[in-house]
């Protein structure tokens, strides 16, 4: 197998730099609320975008400028989609679901789970992580739509502890 010219591989370094900086300053300006927390939109749309670039950066015929405009047009959409979402909830709640209960005052919603494909050994794990051994010591778990798990405790009368130290199985 050849290797590429050394002037190929330059362009593809300027070109993956040109693709960069401005999808940089677009995400940038499009205002991010929370990059570390990314929903099935968020993902789909980088996927997209990664997609529309890929050729730009790697191949001579790829070019540069379509690639950008294409990847600031799927940004755009993405920031409206955004906007409106917010001002529309039930618009937000199809695009990005909605959060799911899936342990309520001690017991597992084991229809919830399963609708959700969490595993009760998931489940359990989620739950050691915010210091509780046990279903029972749970008000509240809901499963949110970036995938996490945000669990509220049940408060006890003794000290009002996060509890849960015996193990429920």
């Amino acid at each position: 197998m050849e290797s590429p010219a050394p002037g190929v591989l330059a362009a593809v370094v300027v070109r993956t730099a040109v693709v960069l900086l401005v999808l940089v300053v677009a995400l940038r300006v499009s205002g991010k609320r929370h990059t570390g927390e990314m929903n099935v939109y968020d993902l789909l749309l980088v996927l997209i975008v990664a997609n529309a670039v890929q050729n730009a950066m790697t191949r001579a015929s790829g070019e540069v400028l379509v690639a950008l405009v294409s990847a600031s047009t799927l940004l755009a959409l993405g920031w409206l989609v955004c906007m409106v979402s917010a001002q529309w909830p039930p618009l937000q709640a199809k695009l990005l679901g909605a959060p799911t209960v899936v342990v309520q005052d001690g017991q597992v919603l084991w229809a919830n789970l399963k609708r959700e494909g969490l595993t009760e050994r998931e489940l359990y794990t989620e739950l050691r992580k915010h210091g509780l051994t046990a279903v029972a010591a749970v008000k509240l778990a809901i499963l949110e739509v970036d995938g996490s798990l945000s669990v509220v405790p049940k408060e006890h009368s003794a000290g009002g502890g996060e509890g849960g130290n015996s193990r429920e199985r």
